[in-house]
């Protein structure tokens, strides 16, 4: 085994084990690095902006014009589409008589109470 042979042996011993580290960091520590990345992420693609800005003016005004539009456009349609929804929808509908009148439950009530019955028909004496 040479000294070239044992340089990269232990580069990858060192490697795997950076690599079950990292797999078995807490969760928390991976929610901060996930962010870290977001934050990275959206530093360079303001500053990618920033100079396609600068050197094509006219482009980007045409890109946030057009973004500008399909907004609109997205918002108009979402405002219609709600409008529908709330909509009552016109149909027929017939009254429903109700099968018992109040005045024949309070009829029927007094006469259950003149024979001793409640209204299940029991005998209220057992009671």
């Amino acid at each position: 085994m040479t000294k070239l042979d044992f340089i990269q042996d232990k580069a990858m011993q060192l490697a795997g084990q950076l690599g079950d580290g990292i797999r078995n960091v807490p969760d928390h520590a991976q929610k901060w690095f996930k962010a870290g990345v977001a934050v990275g992420a959206a530093r360079t693609g303001g500053k990618l902006l920033t100079s396609t800005t600068r050197r094509h003016p006219v482009m980007t005004a045409t890109a946030a014009a057009t973004l500008m539009a399909a907004a609109a456009g997205l918002a108009v349609f979402s405002y219609r589409r709600r409008k529908a929804q709330q909509r009552t929808i016109n149909g027929q509908s017939k009254r429903v008589e109700a099968r018992r009148a109040a005045h024949d439950l309070a009829a029927e009530h007094e006469t259950s109470e003149q024979t001793g019955q409640n209204q299940t028909g029991q005998d209220r004496s057992n009671q």
